[in-house]
């Protein structure tokens, strides 16, 4: 890609040559920033748009050609208009004027696609945004923004390379590292900062999952340093909060991060206690179900005894009508959640036969129910 600053105008005329472009078909309005109250209006002409930006340019009257008018054009035809419009908002941001109004405009009337964006060279504060070595910088900070995209595809391609099970374990590892997910029919978009970075077909993801087995050693050595951890902060009794348990959670697993290079990545309903967590071991670049390490019901409340209370699932009351049903139905509400896993017999009650064979008579003679009142 390249960039070329064009002339300044003291009458905003890249406003009309491009409204020209558009209405004979050869340019397309892709975007429009920063007008304000402007965008409230029905119908918006090109004579709006220069007023506004008189408007903001009047505070400083000291700059008598106001006009910031650039071009950002890519080499053929591969280049979308959409990738070029993050771009173009991306180095507006990188040049100081992202917070400015200014318009995006598509031109295809040549062999390579680009765009030319029109603003002001003064803020919504009065001040000149700095125009020194100002065709140096902008080539710097096209690269800059070219350099950060071409960053993220390299990203992607190593997380990718990482050992998994499951789709939802690659959209925990994408989304852990900063990218956006979205499963759209048979198909997966990774994007970041609003801009798609790759679409993969959700059937070659399947293909990649493979299940190696368990590296046992590697498994024990997590599992015994997660324990000094947690031993270390249960001793120490200024580390720990006795009532906030997802930010004792969250200072666990950084230091665990810090010490094994695996990060954790909790899961919860809403705000609720997160019920499991997937453990990500980018030294090892695996991902796994962090209960095959060490259970969360088991780190709670080694993170603080004062915590193990809130394990416990609330408005859960026993009917004395049928407790065994009441019982079954409770723990088929907790399977999968990761807080009971060994099976409960069922309560089998039935009448106290010896106190009413033994006690039934003497109640009956004395003029008593025959029920124990006790």
């Amino acid at each position: 890609m390249i960039v070329k600053i064009l002339s300044s105008s003291a009458t905003f005329a890249g406003v009309r040559y491009n409204h020209e472009k558009m209405r004979s078909g050869k340019g397309e309005l892709l975007n429009v920033r920063n007008f304000g109250s402007l965008m409230g209006l029905d119908k918006i002409g090109p004579q709006d748009f220069i007023n506004y930006l008189k408007a903001v340019s009047m505070v400083n009257k000291r700059v008598s050609k106001p006009q910031f008018h650039a071009v950002i054009s890519a080499k053929g035809k591969t280049t979308s208009k959409g990738e070029l419009l993050d771009t173009a908002e991306k180095w507006m941001a990188e040049m100081g004027y992202g917070e400015n109004p200014y318009l995006v405009i598509f031109h295809n009337d040549t062999e390579n696609n680009h765009v030319h964006i029109v603003s002001t060279r003064i803020d919504k504060n009065g001040r000149k945004i700095s125009s020194a070595f100002e065709k140096l910088r902008s080539v710097r900070a096209l690269s800059n923004v070219v350099m950060r995209e071409q960053a993220d595809i390299a990203k992607l391609g190593k997380l990718l390379k990482y050992r998994f099970v499951t789709v939802i374990q690659v959209r925990t590892l994408l989304e852990g590292s900063g990218f956006d997910v979205r499963f759209e029919k048979e198909n997966m978009e990774v994007s970041r900062s609003g801009k798609l970075i790759s679409k993969l077909k959700i059937s070659d993801i399947e293909s990649l999952c493979r299940d190696q087995g368990r590296d046992t050693d590697r498994y024990r050595q997590l599992k015994a340093i997660f324990l000094k951890i947690l031993t270390e902060r249960l001793s120490n009794s200024d580390l720990l909060s006795p009532t906030d348990i997802t930010s004792e959670l969250q200072e666990f697993s950084r230091v665990a991060k810090n010490r094994t290079g695996a990060e954790l990545i909790f899961h919860s309903k809403d705000s609720e206690i997160p019920y499991g967590y997937t453990l990500i071991d980018h030294s090892r670049k695996t991902v796994m179900k962090g209960s095959e390490v060490m259970h969360l019901r088991d780190i709670i409340p080694l993170l603080n005894f004062n915590l193990q209370n809130d394990l416990a699932r609330p408005d859960y009351r026993i009917s004395l009508a049928d407790p065994s049903v009441e019982v079954s139905y409770i723990l088929s509400e907790l399977e999968g959640a990761g807080f009971c896993e060994e099976p409960i017999r069922t309560l089998d009650l039935q009448e106290d036969i010896d106190d009413e064979a033994i006690l039934g008579r003497n109640r009956q003679r004395k003029g008593k129910a025959r029920t124990n009142t006790r």
